[in-house]
């Protein structure tokens, strides 16, 4: 599944997908006719999943690589925020692993250009990358656009099968609703294309965007929400929605189906932890297990922990005991659920 749907460790060999892209869409050349099939297409840093850390200017180094234990030791980054970190984090790797082709597509000339359709590629890049790839970008509406990325597998001739690997949509600058659309990621095809680069990588990721592409012209002052849904080839799932304000607040949303054990061998629970942190990085994190294998008696397990301006604990409860009750919940950033 995606990054096993909760380990999110991505690879170094993303170091390269973290390239600034502009704005909330690819940048435009000067020929406008070629403009506005781009324009459609988001780039990589627009549409990523938002955390404390990247709305504010503190502890960007503060988390662990994985999630910890439920009693982290002193000056540990705190259990439910890594976790969090770390669901958010795979969902941004793989979207950008893509994305960064699509970019690379779409900055190449086009090979076909006509009123309503633009094609780009099929586009070689570089000489040690397995894949070669095509986007067509289709006009669907009023500055409207489908945008669709598809691979073919180097090793298998010119005249093998292209698969989808991405299938979006999006509008160009000349559409109040620039920024806004979706695309949907098809884990199972990128692998096959390319098993290296995404190695435990499979089903889907669907992205939703709502961006403030434009402020003063539409949407002053709002939030930019993006949301991913991840689907498992095993059945587990997750719903993940991001809200970055201008004033470096946020919140992240995440409710599911998954198996919270490390071994990922037991039944899977129905999660929720809801997040919220302010522009310091100070946060606080409610959180709901209930079903697998929790014990009956102990159905739903509820829980709070709040973490400060480092990310360590400063408060935590759960409603089963499972871990003592640390600090004090006049610390929490916030009050209230």
């Amino acid at each position: 599944m995606v990054r096993k749907l909760v380990r999110f460790v991505p690879p170094i060999s993303l170091a390269l997908a973290f390239v600034p892209l502009g704005g909330c869409t690819i940048d435009a050349p000067a020929d406008e006719a070629e403009s506005e099939f781009r324009e459609a297409v988001p780039a990589q840093s627009s549409v990523r999943l938002d955390g404390p850390e990247s709305t504010s200017g503190s502890g960007m180094d503060a988390a662990a690589s994985s999630r910890g234990t439920m009693a982290p030791s002193a000056g540990a980054p705190a259990y439910w925020y890594t976790f969090t970190r770390n669901v958010r984090d795979g969902v941004n790797a793989v979207t950008a692993v893509v994305l960064v082709s699509v970019w690379a597509v779409v900055h190449s000339p086009p090979t076909e250009l006509d009123e309503d359709q633009a094609v780009f590629g099929p586009y070689e890049g570089d000489a040690l990358d397995p894949v070669r790839y095509r986007l067509t970008v289709s006009r669907i509406g009023e500055h409207h656009f489908r945008y669709l990325l598809e691979g073919q597998a180097k090793a298998a001739g010119t005249d093998s099968a292209f698969l989808t690997v991405l299938d979006g949509d999006g509008y160009s600058r000349k559409s109040d609703l620039h920024g806004d659309g979706s695309f949907m990621l098809d884990l199972d095809n990128a692998r096959i294309l390319d098993p290296s680069q995404h190695v435990d990588d499979t089903g889907s990721v669907t992205i939703e965007h709502d961006l403030p592409a434009d402020v003063g012209r539409r949407r002053n002052a709002l939030p930019r929400f993006v949301s991913a849904n991840v689907q498992a080839e095993n059945g587990e799932w997750l719903d993940i929605h991001s809200a970055a304000n201008e004033d470096g607040t946020g919140s992240l949303t995440l409710t599911g189906s998954v198996d919270t054990d490390d071994t990922h061998a037991t039944l899977p629970e129905a999660i929720s932890v809801q997040s919220r942190w302010r522009s310091t990085g100070a946060g606080r994190s409610d959180i709901s297990i209930a079903g697998g294998d929790v014990p009956v008696e102990f159905d739903p397990v509820t829980a709070v922990e709040c973490w400060g301006t480092d990310f360590t604990r400063v408060y935590y409860a759960d409603s089963a005991g499972f871990a003592a009750t640390e600090g004090m919940s006049g610390e929490c950033a916030y009050d209230g659920p």
